[in-house]
């Protein structure tokens, strides 16, 4: 009887601990899987968050700008202020209406192209490319250029009267970097100066 007792009680020790043993395991592998639900939680919402801010952004910018120019062109329209002329909202254009406001507006200096594109609503910048051609004192020799920031090819630099895409870096050869004619002179930029 007594043999019988402790083989029971040995049992019912066994059956305690493997009890308490697989409620500590169960418990530990739920709070392990909480915590990794926890964690691809936060880390899949600020993967999604990213990705939809950046791709939201830049089509909402655009978008945004366009309703934002067309709205504030029908409430100054329809609005008799004290604004005056001047008072217009312009956009970052794509390239493809780069292309087509340079052909229908068949201007070829910096300054008719830089006011026909923001009187049609786009934003654009006059570029000045001062070069190291040696000149009389206190005066230098500029390229006047004009610039775009496309939302779907980035900045780029207008030649006003070919219409041509060109690079400008200080330092280099104009005709060398675009691919031009050598000029008798020397025209290396020695400075670049952009205005919005």
């Amino acid at each position: 009887m007594k043999g019988l007792i402790k083989t029971s009680i040995i049992i019912a020790a066994l059956i305690g601990v493997g009890t308490l043993t697989s409620i500590l395991i169960t418990s530990n592998l739920s709070n392990r899987v909480a915590i990794a639900h926890e964690r691809s939680f936060k880390e899949g919402r600020t993967q999604g968050y990213e990705t939809g801010f950046r791709e939201g952004s830049s089509t909402g910018f655009q978008e945004g700008s366009k309703i934002g120019y067309e709205k504030g062109r029908e409430g100054y329209d329809s609005y008799n202020g004290d604004y005056g002329t001047g008072f217009y909202f312009t956009y970052n254009p794509t390239y493809d209406e780069v292309r087509e406001i340079l052909a229908e507006s068949n201007k070829t200096t910096a300054m008719e192209i830089n006011y026909y594109a923001e009187a049609n609503g786009i934003r654009t910048a006059y570029v000045r490319c001062q070069i190291a051609r040696k000149t009389t004192e206190r005066m230098v020799h500029i390229y006047h250029l004009v610039a775009f920031e496309t939302v779907d090819r980035g900045f780029i630099i207008i030649r006003p009267r070919s219409h041509e895409e060109v690079k400008v870096e200080v330092g280099k050869s104009y005709s060398e970097l675009n691919g031009f004619p050598t000029p008798p002179y020397d025209d290396t930029i020695t400075k670049i100066t952009i205005v919005w």
